[in-house]
């Protein structure tokens, strides 16, 4: 599998179909927390690729800010649209979206829908290391 940029991928023969598949932009907004949303976890490495054809393609990187916070990330996706006789949605695209940071637990990894013209809002939860030989020793 050949890790490539937003930018590499749109040189390729792959980026004219695709475009065509999803000519529309979605939206992803990312917040990551711990305690329940009760704290901001800044500087959280995101990144969203999607695997097409041999190449898994790198459309965004970047880190939560202050407030544990990415917005705005724009994503090609299909058109967005309602049934409302059949209560169906149009198509989505799919999305692997990794968040990474430094003594917090696992790395974490989600897929992500996304929809043309539509924000989508994805949580993240994540766990603080916990030194335990510094509370066995009562220096906690």
């Amino acid at each position: 599998m050949n890790l490539m940029t937003h930018e590499e991928f749109m040189q390729t023969n792959d980026y004219a179909q695709f475009i065509a598949e999803n000519p529309d932009i979605g939206y992803l907004k990312v917040m990551a927390f711990t305690a329940y949303q009760a704290v901001p976890i800044p500087e959280v490495e995101i990144l969203i690729t999607k695997q097409i054809g041999e190449n898994n393609v790198l459309f965004f990187r970047g880190y939560t800010d202050a407030s544990g916070i990415i917005d705005n990330i724009p994503l090609p996706a299909p058109p967005s649209g309602y049934n409302p006789i059949s209560h169906q949605t149009s198509n989505y695209i799919l999305y692997e979206l990794t968040a990474i940071r430094i003594n917090y637990g696992a790395i974490k990894k989600y897929t992500v829908g996304m929809y043309g013209g539509i924000k989508t809002i994805q949580y993240i939860k994540m766990i603080p290391n916990v030194d335990l030989k510094g509370v066995e020793n009562g220096n906690s």
